[in-house]
C-alpha cells in the first residue's frame, strides 16, 4: 500500500499536517531518539537510524489501521520547517474508535504546536471521518501532557494502567488513558481549543 497523499491545513495557518516521506526520515530518526523527547517516552529506542526510519515509515504505510503524518511548522518566510509527527492509529471502523498521538519535536515545546495540531487532526476525526470517540495515553509520569489534555482540551480521564508499558531498560510503566467522544468534541473539546488558540495565534 503506498503511502496516502491527504494534507491537513490549520486555520490559523502555523502548522500543516503532511505525509511521512522520505526526505525526512533523518529527522524523525533523531526526533524520536532526542532525550527530551524520550524524557516521558521511554519505550522509544535510544538509537535509530535513517534506514531503520525508512523501514518504520514503509511498514506503517502498509497498515490500514495507522494514519501518520509529519508536523510542519510554517515559517515566517514561506518556507517549512520539520515540527515532530503526529496521527491516529488502532482504527477500528466497526467500532468508529481510534487513538490519537503527537510527539512535538524539541525546538518546537513551548510554542503551542500540541493544540494547534491535535484541533487539526481532532477536526479530521471527528468531522470528517465520523469517529465516535478516540483516545489518548500518556505516562504516568508525564504531568505536562496530563495537564494539556485536562485543562486545555478538557479530555477525560478514563483509566489508570498498572506497569503497561514496557520500557527499553526492561521496566514497565504505568500509564494514564483518556478519551474524547464525538459530542464531547463538538460541545466542549472544539470550543475550547479554538478560544485557546484564537489568543496565541
Amino acid at each position: 500500500m503506498p503511502q496516502h497523499s491527504l494534507t491537513l491545513e490549520s486555520p490559523w495557518k502555523r502548522i500543516r499536517l503532511v505525509p511521512p516521506s522520505s526526505s525526512e526520515d533523518k529527522e524523525s530518526a533523531l526526533c524520536r531518539t532526542h532525550p527530551t523527547t524520550r524524557r516521558f517516552l521511554r519505550i522509544l529506542p535510544e538509537h535509530m537510524s535513517e534506514e531503520d526510519a525508512r523501514i518504520r515509515r514503509e511498514t506503517r504505510a502498509e497498515d490500514k489501521r495507522i494514519l501518520d503524518f509529519i508536523v510542519h511548522f510554517l515559517q515566517d518566510d514561506g518556507s517549512e520547517k520539520f515540527a515532530g509527527f503526529s496521527g491516529y492509529f488502532n482504527i477500528d471502523e466497526h467500532h468508529a474508535s481510534c487513538e490519537t498521538g503527537i510527539i512535538v519535536a524539541p525546538d518546537f515545546h513551548g510554542k503551542h504546536i500540541a493544540t494547534e495540531v491535535f484541533y487539526v487532526l481532532l477536526r479530521y476525526i471527528f468531522e470528517e471521518q465520523k469517529m465516535h470517540r478516540t483516545t489518548f495515553e500518556t505516562g504516568a509520569d508525564n504531568v505536562p501532557m496530563q495537564r494539556w489534555l485536562e485543562q486545555v482540551a478538557g479530555a477525560r480521564l478514563e483509566a489508570e494502567r498498572k506497569e503497561a508499558w514496557k520500557q527499553v531498560d526492561g521496566t514497565f510503566a504505568d500509564v494514564k488513558g483518556y478519551a474524547i467522544l464525538d459530542w464531547e468534541w463538538r460541545d466542549h473539546v472544539k470550543p475550547r481549543l479554538e478560544r485557546r488558540l484564537g489568543g496565541i495565534a
